[in-house]
């Protein structure tokens, strides 16, 4: 029965006069240019395209009504000429708006996406009256968007049609069968159902794999099933995953192809509604909500209004474990799960003390690309922030990509300096085996930063006077006795020519001292301040970044304000700190338990923030958080440095 109402169709197009469009039509409408205040107004918006199917519809409506929608519904469009087949796809939005005051109103324009092009619509006037004012009369419902008849049982019957092997231009149905089989493939294994829970419409949700450790991915999809002809996806709600990391691989029905599958002797029409990348935060029996949606279309009951024939899918749970802990390399932060290579560019190779090098690390693979590096510290390098782009996506299902660090690297002390090697320690689950993932920097000439100033050579001393063997014995004496004692003077003494020249000295040396503590008490009191201008920068641009809607931009402008405090007030480098150690670490360093345990919980939200797209309400939460437990950091004392480097 089936086989023949889609030969009907297709032959009834077929017998109709070929269309074609060389660009986008985009065409709105309204069901009344007149209505009173608090009564629904239809607004449909069709659009049909050769080329880019369309998609993204919206409605720009005036301030102070009441939108509601849209209900999206994809169309087809086929054409045979002289045996050429031609196919135009399209789709039909409608939304219900609702004006409050009377006046007269501008709805439009309406706006959809062919491809990467935006196509509006023209816009329509309309008059709101007062309740009461017009005369009541019978009319059809204005929000129904399906009253059509699909299959065209009311359009008349096309003479001769019973015989169309007489009907000259006609193509046979075996040969008409086979073009639209060609059109509609056979639904992938995926799809595939023993028996239907439901006899007119049901939802499917599977994950797999359904046994795995923190950090891997698990995908979940959702697959439609309706028995009824065609429908669409209305009212939909989302699976609940708040233990999960979550990225988007198919977020929506209607670019979806849709496939005819046998259950039950029946014929269902089958979808994939939702394909969710999710990566476990913890150990533990995790849940996957159901989703939930309505089947709207003829043929399905509506349990309300544009909500359609509302079905769930079932709850699913997910075991999840920690690595082993046997051969956990150090530095390994829990939950970097997957396969991954490094590389890195320095540029320029040779510098003057006191200058930088760009350290360009780029990290490649499939999984959740981790957002750190481990980066070597060493006395005399001084590696500042860096700025990370990223290009990942998912292809086939697995989620994978690139994520590049630019970093400026200071060197202060001359001389080769052999930078080391950046690492990523990662579980590799399918090999279920630990692996490194590292880069060499290699060596990078420093030279002196300014040419050192010879002291200059003392003057010769003035050539003394030639003085005889006895000229030091004295006058000669006239009486006999003891030989006069010659008057001592205070520069006969040896100590005084010790104080003469060690005054000086003295003073020099002081002088010295007093220099060296004022340069550093200078460079404690920049780097400090540096720090600090640095973590108010982050905050400030965590706040714009809230503003924009850009959650991973919130996430790591929060995340470097914290690490910068932490640094600034304490003198410990959290960045090489495990995330679970952190806490303990930071109550050492002098901070109070309540702000240690703050500032992890800040740290961790931003994880979080990344990937579950919250929204403003969890972004400006995040800010917040981070500010006050910011504040509360005190300025402990200066740690010795084995406690820094841990």
């Amino acid at each position: 029965m089936n086989r023949l109402c889609g030969l009907s169709a297709a032959a009834v197009v077929t017998a109709a006069p070929s269309l074609a469009w060389a660009t986008p039509q985009v065409r709105m409408s309204v069901s009344a240019d007149q209505a009173e205040a608090g009564e629904g107004i239809r607004v449909e918006l069709s659009a049909m395209s050769e080329g880019d199917e369309p998609s993204n519809p919206r409605l720009h409506a005036p301030a102070g009504f009441t939108v509601q929608g849209p209900s999206v519904s994809s169309s087809q469009s086929f054409s045979l000429t002289n045996g050429h087949f031609e196919h135009q796809r399209g789709i039909t939005a409608t939304w219900l708006v609702v004006a409050a005051h009377p006046g007269r109103y501008v709805i439009g324009p309406a706006t959809v996406q062919f491809g990467s092009k935006s196509v509006q619509s023209d816009t329509a006037t309309v008059d709101i009256v007062g309740p009461g004012t017009l005369p009541k009369q019978p009319r059809r419902n204005p929000v129904d968007p399906f009253d059509i008849d699909p299959f065209f049982s009311r359009m008349p019957k096309l003479p001769g049609f019973q015989g169309m092997p007489g009907m000259p231009g006609m193509p046979n149905l075996d040969e008409l069968e086979q073009q639209l089989h060609a059109i509609t493939p056979e639904a992938p294994p995926e799809y595939s159902v023993e028996h239907a829970p439901e006899q007119m419409a049901f939802l499917r949700a599977i994950a797999t794999p359904t046994d795995v450790v923190v950090g891997q991915q698990v995908t979940l999809r959702v697959y439609a099933y309706g028995a009824n002809g065609p429908y669409d996806e209305v009212g939909a709600a989302e699976p609940s995953r708040p233990d999960f990391l979550s990225q988007s691989i198919v977020d929506s029905s209607y670019r979806q192809p849709r496939y005819m599958m046998d259950i039950d002797g029946a014929h269902f029409s089958a979808v994939k509604l939702r394909e969710v990348a999710l990566f476990p935060l913890h150990a533990g029996d995790l849940t996957i909500g159901p989703m939930t949606m309505g089947f709207r279309g003829p043929g399905y009951p509506e349990n309300s209004p544009l909500q359609g024939l509302v079905r769930s899918s079932k709850e699913i749970h997910v075991t999840v474990h920690e690595p082993p802990i046997a051969g956990r390399p150090p530095g390994y932060e829990l939950g970097d799960v997957g396969t991954y290579t490094l590389s890195s560019v320095i540029e320029p190779r040779s510098v003057v003390a006191g200058d930088a090098v760009a350290v360009t690390v780029r990290l490649e693979g499939t999984g959740n690309v981790p957002h750190t590096v481990k980066i070597p510290e060493q006395k005399g390098v001084e590696w500042l922030d860096p700025t990370i782009t990223d290009q990942v996506d998912a292809h086939d299902g697995v989620v994978g990509g690139s994520r590049t660090f630019r970093y400026v690297v200071r060197l202060d002390e001359p001389g080769a300096r052999d930078l080391g090697e950046v690492t990523l320690p990662f579980y590799d689950a399918k090999a279920r085996r630990y692996q490194i993932a590292r880069t060499a920097l290699g060596t990078v000439e420093v030279k002196p930063g300014k040419a050192s100033v010879s002291a200059p050579s003392a003057a010769p001393a003035p050539s003394a006077k030639d003085e005889g063997p006895l000229d030091d014995i004295g006058p000669p004496r006239k009486t006999l006795g003891a030989p006069a004692v010659a008057a001592r003077h205070v520069t006969d003494s040896k100590s005084f020519f010790g104080l003469v020249a060690g005054a000086p000295l003295a003073v020099v040396a002081l002088g010295g001292l007093a220099e060296l503590a004022s340069r550093l008490k200078k460079r404690l009191v920049a780097r400090g301040r540096s720090l600090s201008t640095a973590a108010r920068k982050a905050l400030a641009d965590a706040r714009a970044a809230a503003d924009r809607r850009d959650e991973a931009a919130v996430a790591g402008a929060v995340e470097r304000a914290v690490y910068l405090s932490i640094e600034d007030k304490l003198g410990l480098k959290a960045r090489a700190v495990l995330r679970a150690d952190l806490r303990a670490k930071l109550e050492r360093a002098g901070a109070e338990p309540g702000v240690a345990t703050d500032l992890v919980d800040v740290l961790d939200a931003c994880d979080k923030l990344r990937f579950s797209s919250g929204g403003a309400s969890d972004a400006k939460a995040a800010i917040d958080r981070a500010s006050k437990a910011i504040a509360r950091l005190p300025r402990a004392a200066p740690r010795a440095a084995p406690e820094q480097a841990a």
